[in-house]
């Protein structure tokens, strides 16, 4: 199925040969881009005036609970954007009458989209890619699942989100120390800014940062000497277990200051070390969260 979009009004239209037939209610679409390099997250198209050659997604369906999106994902038509093709008259077009009135064809000026063959013509088939839906201005970011061709040659695509928000909890900052609150809320933020966006290795050095300042500066609060705020992760996570006992937040930690080291090629090389993944640098954020749970400095 062919997908259009008209210039004027936004009203949408589909058909098997070309987008001829208005579709009512108008489905919700975004536009989409291919994530394969960090500086394409740079690169998101402003809006469809300015990238009429920009994939565009249509949502079918949206699970909150699972967070996974169904709907067909389309590429661009043709070589000429918008162009001109004879449409049905759209129901809620009320100038549509006069116009077919006029004229014994009705012609819109359309962005138009074909199913996006390339997405499912890569050797993985699109699975695994990652997909940023929105603009420069709000974008949000999906891994594909599952891809499937339809019937009608739909690429039918369901997407799970890659968003830090519900993995990572917000800190209660009225339970951090006056002191500390800013450190350690701008060491959550850096993983939230780079969760999914920048390298695994990337992700995990942010997360092994924020375990640092997060533990150091709750046990200074216990009564720690401020020493301790200076240390490394694998200090703070031998006083975490010597002096306060938490041991699971000292496990966790310890996973994340692990997974650090696989981004040293001298590490790599002595101890036949995997390089981190994308699910690697997932486990160090659902870490930094389980931390901030156990210390009680998450926001209910």
């Amino acid at each position: 199925m062919y997908l259009g979009i008209e210039t004027s009004t936004g009203h949408v239209y589909e058909g098997n040969s070309a987008p001829r037939f208005a579709i009512s209610p108008r489905p919700a679409i975004s536009l989409a881009k291919l994530i394969e390099t960090e500086a394409d997250w740079q690169r998101l198209p402003a809006n469809m005036a300015s990238t009429p050659f920009a994939w565009v997604f249509r949502e079918d369906s949206f699970d909150p609970v699972t967070r996974v999106r169904r709907g067909r994902l389309y590429e661009a038509y043709g070589n000429v954007q918008p162009g001109s093709f004879p449409v049905s008259a759209h129901p809620t077009d009320h100038d549509t009458v006069r116009e077919i009135a006029a004229s014994s064809q009705l012609t819109k000026s359309l962005y138009a989209y074909q199913p996006c063959q390339t997405l499912v013509a890569r050797a993985d088939h699109g699975l695994g890619t990652v997909l940023a839906l929105g603009t420069g201005r709000a974008s949000s970011a999906w891994r594909v699942i599952q891809a499937e061709v339809l019937v009608d040659d739909d690429i039918l695509v369901s997407l799970k989100a890659l968003s830090a928000f519900g993995i990572l909890p917000a800190v209660a900052h009225d339970r951090v120390p006056e002191g500390s609150c800013q450190s350690v809320q701008r060491a959550v933020d850096r993983v939230l800014d780079a969760a999914f966006r920048e390298s695994p290795i990337s992700i995990i050095d942010h997360c092994r940062n924020a375990v640092q300042v997060v533990l150091s500066s709750w046990m200074v609060q216990a009564g720690e000497d401020e020493k301790m705020l200076g240390h490394d992760l694998d200090v703070v996570c031998k006083a975490v277990e010597s002096k306060f006992r938490k041991l699971a937040a000292r496990d966790a930690a310890n996973i994340v200051r692990l997974l650090h080291s696989r981004g040293k090629a001298n590490k790599q090389e002595t101890e036949s070390l995997r390089l981190a993944v994308e699910e690697d640098a997932e486990l160090s954020i659902q870490a930094l969260g389980f931390i901030l749970r156990e210390v009680g400095w998450a926001a209910a």
